[in-house]
């Protein structure tokens, strides 16, 4: 849909797009035609897509993958959706909103053009109940640049490293503001989750992992060692993890947005054993 169609459609149904549900309709092919090839959907794919609103990518999904399940908050386009793709067996379409509501399946990509209030419990959410092979989602920019970001960058925080012992992250490509309806005030760049096949920590470790990089970023300015001991999130003995980035070879003077996703899951892995040893 174009945007006139889109405008003309949404008059017609007595809908009007969501501000406060962060709804902007893609309304250009070129843009379209891009994201479903970079999605590379095949017919042995099962798909997951949060927030279709007018099915500007479910058509897409719909003509490569093997099954889609579109999960949409808004009463009113499920509606639509229903209607518009209702001789669609490859379809299954849930009214609800995905952070509250569990959809089942086993599904081999997920996409989706997320609003910013609700970005990262989306993700977190994807990567701790479905580990989805391969993840395709549209950001603005901000959101967009510190998941993707990089030890030492500026972006770089508690976003990149928890999500990024899920998943790798890249940057695809840029959305200019006018690809979408109503035009949102900011660019949105769309890219690439891939899921991590190296996860190497348990329940334990995953919750401590989370603890100790929560409290590594509360404290920026702080060397590690220190935001650690000095955390409100954690117990942790200050010697002891000085003793530890000793045995990873790492400056003691380091600080938490300096370190990477892998040197986290070893120090989580090395502290776990060491707690477990002092009880």
């Amino acid at each position: 849909m174009n945007r006139s169609e889109i405008i003309d459609t949404a008059k017609a149904l007595g809908l009007s797009p969501n501000k406060k549900l962060g709804q902007n309709f893609l309304c250009d092919a070129g843009t379209i035609g891009k994201i479903l090839g970079a999605v590379g959907v095949t017919g042995t794919d099962s798909v997951l897509e949060i927030g279709p609103g007018l099915g500007a990518l479910t058509e897409g999904l719909l003509e490569r993958a093997g099954s889609v399940t579109a999960v949409e908050i808004d009463a009113g386009f499920v509606r639509y959706l229903s209607g518009r793709f209702a001789e669609e067996k490859k379809l299954r379409i849930i009214h609800g909103d995905f952070i509250r509501i569990a959809p089942s399946g086993v599904f081999t990509r997920a996409v989706s053009n997320l609003p910013y209030y609700c970005s990262s419990e989306v993700l977190f959410k994807l990567a701790a109940e479905y580990r989805i092979p391969s993840v395709y989602v549209m950001l603005q920019k901000e959101m967009a640049e510190r998941i993707v970001a990089r030890p030492g960058a500026p972006q770089y925080g508690a976003l990149s490293v928890s999500l990024g012992m899920y998943y790798r992250a890249r940057s695809l490509f840029s959305i200019r503001p006018e690809c979408f309806y109503p035009r949102p005030d900011v660019v949105s760049i769309f890219i690439e989750l891939s899921a991590r096949d190296d996860l190497r920590l348990d329940v334990d470790g995953l919750n401590l992992f989370h603890l100790l990089v929560k409290s590594a970023f509360w404290g920026r300015r702080k060397t590690l060692a220190k935001a650690l001991a000095d955390s409100p999130h954690i117990d942790l003995d200050r010697a002891m993890v000085l003793g530890i980035l000793r045995e990873m070879g790492i400056d003691e003077k380091i600080r938490g947005e300096n370190m990477s996703v892998a040197e986290y899951t070893i120090l989580t892995a090395r502290l776990q054993e060491a707690i477990r040893a002092a009880n």
